[in-house]
């Protein structure tokens, strides 16, 4: 049950990677919104830079945090361009770490409606129907999950 304090629309978290896959599922969400009343959350999750070996030595970790954070900023724009509903996205968020852990992390903290994902994105490993954030994001999602093919 929502706070009665809290926007009472339905939130639908929709993470994105700029994927042809995370495009489609911002459309679905932005057609399910308009049925349902509801807000669109777009989140990226960019890799934790910070942990790799002797990064320090080049880089600092507040240029690092700046670096990851324009990266995800430009990852939702450039998913964005083409799609529709921009009128009910009412955050982007960029996190950094693990996509699967953040994703449901994020859900939970909103008290989202259901989270809206592409069935695969650009990441390095494909399993054989869905991708791996997918098929994680089922696993530990506090809500239920739609996967846009």
């Amino acid at each position: 049950m929502k706070d009665s304090s809290e926007n009472m629309a339905n939130k639908y978290i929709v993470p994105v990677d700029q994927s042809e896959h995370s495009k489609r599922a911002v459309n679905y969400a932005y057609s399910l919104c308009k049925k349902l009343d509801g807000e669109i959350i777009i989140v990226n999750v960019q890799p934790n830079y910070t942990f790799s070996p002797n990064v320090h030595r080049v880089i600092s970790k507040k240029d690092i945090e700046k670096y990851v954070e324009e990266l995800g900023k430009e990852v939702i724009e450039l998913t964005l361009k083409d799609s529709q509903g921009q009128e009910l996205i009412t955050e982007k968020i960029v996190l950094t770490g693990e996509p699967k852990i953040e994703i449901t992390k994020i859900a939970k903290e909103k008290g989202a409606e259901a989270i809206v994902m592409g069935s695969r994105g650009l990441g390095p490993v494909k399993s054989a129907v869905l991708g791996s954030v997918s098929v994680g994001v089922l696993q530990l999602a506090p809500c239920p999950v739609i996967i846009v093919p």
